[in-house]
């Protein structure tokens, strides 16, 4: 008995030993996210167009009425003219959308951050300049419908939607 209760004290005493010399050294990795470089982004300005001259903040109300049109015409036909021709796969987002039940409704819940990405002027060719904006909103949404199996249905999410605002002059 002596024999084993020393055997177990000792194999105690060897895993405790081997633990707390049993170090390791955590490396940081980086985390890799989305360059803030605009020109790297894939915004880089228009052709013929110029870097403004002045930098201004796009008004957050602007922004949230482009988010509520943008939600209005979702589930439409009017969806396809408020889509920039440089829209990647225009064609094949509405398409899809044909396939969305028709009482399908996208309802802004919030906007919760607006950033203005990049700035220039366009010339109006009359020698005046119309000054724009690339902007960023990120934006909480829910899709609601009937599902005739199931009911009512919510699906949330957050979106990032690029918008370019053009002031007039």
């Amino acid at each position: 008995m002596k024999t084993f209760a020393s055997r177990v004290i000792v194999a105690c005493a060897a895993l405790a030993a081997g633990s707390a010399t049993a170090q390791e050294m955590r490396q940081y990795n980086r985390i890799p996210t989305q360059s803030t470089d605009t020109k790297a982004m894939g915004f880089a300005i228009p052709a013929g167009a110029r870097e403004a001259a002045t930098k201004h903040a796009v008004d957050t109300a602007i922004v949230e009425a482009a988010v509520r049109e943008l939600a209005a015409a979702w589930n439409t036909p009017a969806l396809r003219a408020l889509l920039a021709n440089s829209f990647p796969q225009k064609d094949q987002l509405v398409d899809t959308l044909a396939r969305v039940p028709r009482d399908a409704r996208l309802r802004v819940v919030a906007v919760q951050a607006v950033n203005t990405l990049n700035q220039w002027e366009e010339s109006l060719g009359d020698g005046r300049w119309q000054p724009v904006s690339r902007v960023s909103a990120t934006v909480r949404t829910q899709i609601e419908y009937n599902d005739p199996r199931t009911g009512f249905q919510r699906l949330d999410g957050t979106n990032e939607l690029v918008l370019v605002v053009r002031f007039p002059r």
